[in-house]
């Protein structure tokens, strides 16, 4: 069905299998990836006489391409946010940042950007406009009014560490 190149060892290195032909088959038709001699192109051929030779770059970022939409799509189907572990870019953070001191709440700003609300948060809390562990916008930096009404505010100074007076 298919072959590769054999597995080669070197002291204790190990080179990776790579492929120079994969075939499969689709419904009643016959599918054929190869790649051509010096490996920088390769030539997918359809059942229906027709084939496409691309250079192996161009094969590669196709599917890693459909490697991310295929990630997106499991999270999704998870009921995880769309942007789930995705890197926080400088124009989407500033649009973060701008949007929570304007007096949007975590929870809007996370379906605004397809994040988690900690995701939201630990962005949030990079800028220094978020106190995670209050839970609330650090005075100074964030909205006038705590972004989000989760319970009572904490009792204690959470910066504060107890003394010795404090256990008496």
């Amino acid at each position: 069905m298919s072959r590769g190149s054999q597995r080669h060892e070197v002291g204790d290195l190990q080179e990776p299998l790579l492929w120079d032909r994969v075939e499969w088959r689709q419904g009643d038709g016959r599918y054929v990836f190869e790649v051509a001699p010096g490996g920088l192109h390769a030539t997918l051929s359809s059942p229906h006489g027709t084939s496409l030779t691309l250079p192996m770059v161009a094969w590669e970022g196709l599917l890693d391409a459909l490697s991310g939409a295929r990630k997106t799509r499991m999270r999704s189907e998870r009921g995880f946010p769309a942007r789930t572990g995705a890197r926080w870019y400088d124009g989407e953070a500033g649009e973060l940042a701008a949007a929570f001191r304007s007096g949007r709440s975590v929870a809007q700003l996370a379906r605004a950007h397809h994040r988690s609300e900690f995701a939201v948060e630990a962005e949030l809390e990079r800028q220094g406009l978020w106190d995670r562990v209050a839970r609330r916008p650090k005075l100074g930096g964030g909205s006038p009014e705590p972004a989000e009404a989760d319970g009572p505010p904490p009792a204690a100074d959470p910066g504060r560490f107890p003394s010795a007076a404090d256990r008496d």
